[in-house]
């Protein structure tokens, strides 16, 4: 299908992932890494270090001095939120640009990823989950394929919608059916390209759990909690917008308490306000 192969041609033109992504990566997995460690991985990129020390500095984090070392930004901030900050920003690139054919102006699909990615660390924390950082880096990465695809959806997205509409499929089933591809799978395969783990590829292709199998992972089922979260959210932005299934199961297992749902929506609602302070410092 010449559509099939335009697809994947593209893959190649997104921005490369720094290799210091998997190293950072690798070391916060790892329970013997010393603080050390990760700060002399990230001390020895100059380009990353200037970012992450622009936004421990910038007003909306609010510190009472001015931080002048990533030693002081882990002292300060702990160990978590620093990864996060440079997992955000060295991924940040490709998903901070306009995809037209989701309806996601500029920074609109880079400024969900994020606070989605730590409303999935947060249910990843309170079910005591293993590898926070790799949960956090596929909710962050899990639409990338969006940043490929939305030129052919932009194209045929009255079909899809139509599927949606009629035939009552998802807006992934939909774009499959129309186009011979989805972004969950596409997502797979710029993930597998990226050279990240076996896991976290499952995890960003299967995010919307339409694999029934996926549904008893844990990790791939907080990326689709969290990604459903980040819908009810922002039920204006964005064409696909709640055009998925509701796997209430999965949803009963998490939250017997419903309150947990109103909580996270809060949460996220507070994070993409953080969020913005951030790119106010660009």
């Amino acid at each position: 299908m010449d559509s099939l192969a335009g697809i994947l041609k593209k893959v190649n033109q997104l921005d490369p992932i720094p290799m210091v992504i998997h190293k950072v990566l690798d070391l916060a997995d790892d329970p013997d890494t010393s603080l050390s460690d990760l700060v002399e991985v990230v001390e020895r990129d100059p380009a990353i270090t200037a970012n992450l020390l622009k936004t421990v500095n910038s007003a909306s984090m609010g510190l009472p001095v001015k931080v002048d070392s990533v030693q002081q930004s882990v002292a300060m901030l702990g160990l978590q939120q620093v990864v996060e900050m440079v997992l955000a920003q060295n991924l940040s690139g490709n998903l901070n640009r306009s995809q037209k054919g989701y309806g996601l102006a500029k920074g609109d699909l880079w400024r969900q990823s994020v606070a989605g990615a730590m409303v999935a660390r947060t249910i990843a924390g309170e079910q005591e989950l293993m590898s926070l950082p790799a949960i956090y880096t596929a909710a962050l990465l899990k639409d990338i394929g969006k940043v490929v695809l939305h030129e052919f959806v932009a194209d045929r997205l009255d079909a899809i919608q139509e599927l949606v509409s009629r035939k009552g499929l998802s807006f992934v089933e939909a774009e499959n059916e129309v186009l011979g591809m989805d972004h969950t799978t596409l997502g797979g395969i710029i993930a597998k390209q990226w050279q990240f783990s076996p896991h976290m590829i499952y995890m960003i292709e299967n995010h919307h759990l339409t694999n029934p199998a996926s549904w008893n992972d844990p990790a791939t089922a907080t990326l689709y909690l969290a990604d459903t979260v980040a819908m009810m959210v922002d039920t204006g932005i964005g064409v696909d917008r709640l055009a998925y299934h509701v796997v209430q199961d999965v949803f009963n297992d998490f939250f017997p308490d419903k309150q947990q749902i109103k909580s996270l929506m809060i949460a996220y609602k507070g994070f993409q306000r953080k969020i913005q302070g951030f790119m106010e410092t660009d």
